[in-house]
């Protein structure tokens, strides 16, 4: 009679389907489990082929059988040490590990970029949009020295006077002092000037005849320069470079499906900053919103 009753219960079509939804439980719970135990750790077909990987990368032969178990033990003693840091957070506030973290990142988004090889119309428009960076700049040969610290303004002029007397094609003028102090820098572009004695200093230097000495103050030094030549703009031709074009192409089509990859990958994402209102002053958060170009949500509190 119990069984009858039973039996007759467990063909209700509710409380089937509370059994079933039971046992779908179950085994979720089980594979979840499983799949998120941190105490289990698997060495597959696909990381032994990566221990043999790197054992032939650094040895430059397969492992021996020894070998492989000995790669198989060390491999799994670090991977029980990597899993007890990450659970003691000793990841958290480590700027390096940070930072490999992010590398690693970057290079899995790189190995699923695909370029293919431009095509001629392509690659001229490239070249023609970036002409300038493949052109050859003005550059100049140059030679300097500098003036004693101590000497006076009137001093400096004197000796210029001296320097720029005909003929100046040769140092014959520079006095004993400083004959043996001239440094001299060839076919140098304007920036190396710029860099040297800042902008209008090296415009009104490049402006002076060739081999007119003039004084130019740098860094609380006085320099005494003069342009030995002057080299003009050469302008690229793209047949003469074109591996190198091709090259910064793919570089830039890469670029753009790293770019596109991470803006899906932070469109996911909410970025809040939890400032007080005086932070948030200094930051201006809605030029930053601007700034920041990021398709992530950026959300001030």
């Amino acid at each position: 009679m119990i069984l009858q009753s039973i039996s007759g219960f467990c063909r209700e079509p509710l409380v089937q389907f509370f059994l079933l939804a039971i046992f779908l439980f179950g085994v979720d719970q089980a594979l979840t489990k499983n799949a998120n135990n941190t105490r289990r750790i698997v060495v597959d077909d696909s990381r032994l082929d990566e221990l043999m990987d790197i054992f032939r990368e650094g040895q430059g032969r397969d492992p021996s059988a020894s070998e492989l178990n000995n790669l198989i033990v060390k491999w799994s003693q670090n991977e029980i040490l990597y899993r007890e840091a990450l659970e003691l957070e000793m990841d958290q506030g480590d700027e390096m590990v940070r930072n490999r973290m992010v590398l690693k990142m970057r290079n899995v988004l790189f190995n699923r970029v695909i370029v293919d090889d431009p095509s001629d119309a392509e690659l001229q428009e490239f070249f023609e949009f970036n002409h300038a960076q493949y052109d050859t700049p003005p550059r100049y040969d140059f030679e300097l020295f500098a003036v004693a610290p101590d000497s006076s303004e009137s001093a400096v002029e004197g000796l210029l006077a001296l320097l720029n007397e005909p003929p100046v094609d040769e140092r014959k003028n520079i006095p004993p002092p400083y004959e043996n102090k001239v440094r001299e820098y060839r076919q140098r572009p304007l920036s190396n000037l710029q860099s040297l004695f800042g902008d209008q200093a090296s415009l009104k230097l490049t402006e002076q005849p060739v081999k007119h000495w003039i004084a130019v103050p740098a860094d609380g030094t006085t320099y005494i320069v003069r342009v030995l030549e002057h080299y003009p703009a050469e302008p690229a031709i793209l047949a003469d470079i074109k591996s190198e074009v091709v090259r910064d192409w793919m570089k830039f089509r890469s670029d753009i499906q790293l770019a596109d990859q991470t803006k899906a990958i932070a469109d996911t994402y909410r970025i809040e900053l939890l400032l007080s209102p005086d932070k948030q002053q200094l930051l201006n958060v809605p030029k930053v919103e601007s700034l920041t170009k990021s398709p992530a949500k950026l959300v001030a509190h």
